[in-house]
């Protein structure tokens, strides 16, 4: 939210004091860029508005960062006075980055208010920054911001068409050579000029290529053209990416077999449009580049540790769930299994079947009851009783067992339950007893009934609790980690959308309560700033 607006409809005794509390507070550069508009809003406090719009000015201007003084021009904005910086000799256009007005000529038709819903200029990337990339030093001397449409042909649905948005950041070096950093909202990509053998500007109609269409939204900074609010570009970009330039690896030499690495470019070519004709037709090859470059050339170390404390906890919970397999495993391990059988009828009462001596305290004993030779459509009920030394009741569990079979409009079918197990722990130590009764209203009159016991054996569900957690909590570390390294990595340009009049009063009423907003947060609006299509925006409009 720009400070003009938060301003806008503070009482006029108020406004000094808290225009001075937000240079205070850091706000410089959002400062100097709101006085001109608050000199039109408040004419009586002209004079003052520019006291304090000179102070900054000459604060601004000394603290201009320029990759070589001896080669860059650094001088004042007519408009608002801010300082400001020709970097490149191939300049021919500067547009105040802090009021949007043509930098090198007088102020006329600017339209301030239409500037000052615009830019964030407390985003932790923009104009005057610098980026390391390749063990070059670039500066971020313009930025431009272009909103379209992109089509790409399926061999499924034919041609399909998205809505796309993206940043372009003219960059330059201390060589004076130009190339374009640019962000979709969900990735960063790297952009040269280059000439093709065979330069060719493809037809909208190609298959192979995606083809996009851009109009300028805002821009700021210095330009080799003078750009206009709504000009009109053309892209096509190849679907698929080329071989580029091998680059060895520092330790190749040192390794036997190991193989450089290569770059993978997308080609693309654009055209500008005047008046609906081509004016001028470049082309750019272009590179992905990840989130852990873009942080490390920004020297975001904060960013870099953040996620790298969530890769090793990563690294944790996974080594934990082999951990758990294992675990589980040597508490499962079980110890001798004792299975008894014995022929048993609906009428029979007290049937010993076996004997448990010298069970420990808190010893788990897997039991598993089984039947056989169960009639078709019949069942067959068993109570199960422990008895300790002194023939008292300590657990009881009553079994059904059962068999049924039929015809229906799908065929004959046929379902049973013939076994059953579960656990029993042992809360006193003890000499105990295994006996089972019949029950007399089975409908079958006997069966062959088996029981087996198992010591030391554990339950799964606290296992498989575990491991559920633990790999839940992975996936939000991994995706702790994603979030930290893409918002830390966002150079997108956050632009306000602009307002109708009772929502910009709703909206400077609520401002004052959120003009502490992080950067960060700045940044992570910026990912989002509009929802990219499927063309790789790396080569499009300078």
């Amino acid at each position: 939210m720009q400070l003009s607006r938060r301003l806008a409809k503070l009482h006029p005794d108020k406004l000094l004091n808290t225009l001075q509390q937000h240079i205070a507070a850091g706000h410089e550069q959002a400062a100097l860029q709101a006085i001109p508009d608050l000199q039109l809003r408040h004419p009586g406090f002209h004079n003052e508005l520019e006291v304090v719009k000179q102070q900054l000015s000459d604060k601004l201007l000394d603290d201009v960062k320029v990759l070589n003084r001896d080669r860059a021009v650094v001088f004042r904005c007519l408009n608002c006075g801010s300082g400001l910086a020709k970097q490149s000799p191939e300049t021919v256009h500067v547009i105040c980055h802090y009021c949007g007005c043509d930098a090198q000529h007088p102020a006329t038709d600017i339209a301030l208010e239409r500037w000052n819903n615009s830019i964030d200029l407390e985003a932790n990337f923009t104009i005057g920054d610098f980026f390391t990339f390749e063990g070059k030093r670039w500066q971020a001397v313009g930025v431009q911001l272009f909103s379209g449409r992109v089509r790409e042909y399926d061999s499924e649905d034919g041609w399909e068409s998205s809505y796309s948005r993206y940043t372009n950041w003219w960059m330059l070096n201390e060589q004076r050579e130009l190339a374009w950093l640019i962000d979709d909202g969900h990735r960063r990509y790297w952009s040269e000029k280059y000439i093709p053998q065979n330069p060719e500007l493809p037809d909208d109609k190609n298959k192979q290529f995606e083809h996009g269409s851009w109009t300028l939204e805002f821009a700021a900074g210095e330009f080799s053209y003078q750009p206009r609010q709504g000009e009109r570009h053309n892209s096509a970009e190849s679907r698929h990416s080329v071989p580029g330039k091998r680059k060895a690896k520092a330790d190749d030499k040192n390794e036997r077999g190991a193989k450089p690495t290569v770059n993978r470019y997308f080609n693309s070519v654009e055209s500008r449009l005047a008046d609906g004709e081509i004016s001028e037709i470049e082309f750019f090859r272009s590179r992905m580049i990840p989130h852990e470059t873009i942080l490390l050339g920004l020297n975001k170390a904060t960013e870099l540790t953040d996620s790298k404390r969530w890769q090793r906890t990563m690294r944790t919970l996974l080594f934990a769930l082999p951990m758990l397999a294992a675990a589980f495993l040597y508490f499962n391990r079980g110890g001798e299994r004792v299975t008894e059988t014995v022929a048993l009828s609906n009428a029979d009462k007290q049937v010993a079947v076996l004997n448990l001596p010298s069970v420990p305290q808190g010893q788990v004993l897997q039991m598993r009851g089984a039947i056989r030779g169960l009639p078709n459509n019949s069942w067959f009920g068993v109570d199960v009783t422990l008895l300790d030394s002194d023939n008292e009741e300590v657990y009881a569990k009553y079994l059904e067992f059962w068999r049924e079979s039929g015809v229906d409009s799908d065929g004959p079918w046929s379902e049973s339950k013939r076994s059953i197990s579960w656990f029993v722990r042992i809360d006193e130590p003890d000499t105990y007893q295994v006996v089972i009764d019949g029950d007399a209203g089975s409908t079958a009159p006997d069966a062959d009934f088996s029981l087996s016991v198992e010591p030391n054996r554990v339950s799964s569900t606290p296992f498989i609790v575990a491991a559920f957690l633990t790999f839940l909590t992975f996936m939000l570390s991994r995706s702790k980690a994603s979030s930290i390294r893409a918002g830390g990595a966002s150079i997108g340009l956050r632009l306000n959308k602009n307002k109708s009049g009772a929502e910009q009063r709703v909206t400077s009423e609520n401002s004052a309560q959120n003009n502490t907003q992080s950067s960060t947060e700045s940044n992570a609006t910026a990912a989002t700033a509009g929802k990219a299509g499927h063309n790789l925006k790396s080569g499009n409009t300078r």
